[in-house]
């Protein structure tokens, strides 16, 4: 079951984000619910990519939720794309939306993310105490410092992580996504042959975040990791 909504960025300038909510059809109780983060903008990515899709649909399939959304800017998304700087305010506001809703209670807050949206959602994720788990998708370390935010921390002891990437992914350097594991305390998988796109492996991909977040615990209190902010 999934319906367009519309919601609006924690920011100070007004920002009307759309998205598309999914619920499973047979809606008892609390639920798991992932909010998704699709990749780089510049590069094609939105809320419609295969991969973030085929997420959705299968955690709906399973009982879980999901919400895919547009970042300011992409699509019919209000406010300038701000290159990552300030999308964790959508983030933001996404959590307050879906914290507002009566039609559903949430067990348990998850993030996936996609390239540029593991690095936007990574740091939503560690700053939101409502988000246990966060499934990294294709981190990028070759081309872009998108991970330069984690030089001086130590991994959250409230966050459990999942890399997952291709062995052929072409943004990526062996040396620097153990480093990012380490500084995470992650968990990674390597699909063998397949590279940063993960063309024909949406399914593949979609199973192994599943099962993590199935893993997964009730929501936290609210937390604050001032590094961040």
């Amino acid at each position: 079951m999934e319906r367009k909504i519309n919601f609006y960025s924690e920011s100070e300038e007004t920002i009307r984000l759309e998205g598309v909510l999914h619920l499973p059809r047979n809606l008892t109780g609390a639920i798991p619910l992932a909010v998704l983060c699709h990749p780089h903008p510049l590069g094609g990515g939105c809320m419609d990519v295969p991969l973030i899709v085929v997420m959705a649909r299968m955690m709906e399939d399973e009982g879980m939720g999901a919400l895919r959304f547009n970042f300011r800017g992409v699509g019919g998304s209000t406010g300038i794309f701000s290159g990552g700087v300030n999308e964790v305010e959508d983030l933001r506001g996404a959590s307050r939306w879906l914290r507002e809703q009566d039609e559903f209670q949430v067990e348990g807050v998850y993030m996936a993310g996609w390239s540029f949206g593991s690095w936007v959602g990574l740091r939503w994720g560690l700053s939101a105490g409502e988000v246990s788990r966060l499934a990294l998708i294709s981190p990028p370390t070759v081309g872009f410092d998108f991970f330069y935010f984690l030089e001086d921390i130590s991994p959250p002891p409230d966050k459990k992580v999942l890399m997952i990437y291709g062995e052929r992914d072409q943004f990526i350097e062996e040396a620097k996504m153990d480093d990012l594991a380490r500084k995470l305390g992650a968990q990674s998988k390597v699909l063998l042959g397949a590279d940063h796109f993960l063309f024909g492996r949406e399914g593949e991909v979609a199973r192994e975040v599943i099962d993590f977040f199935r893993q997964g615990d009730i929501v936290r209190e609210p937390h604050n990791y001032g590094y961040l902010m």
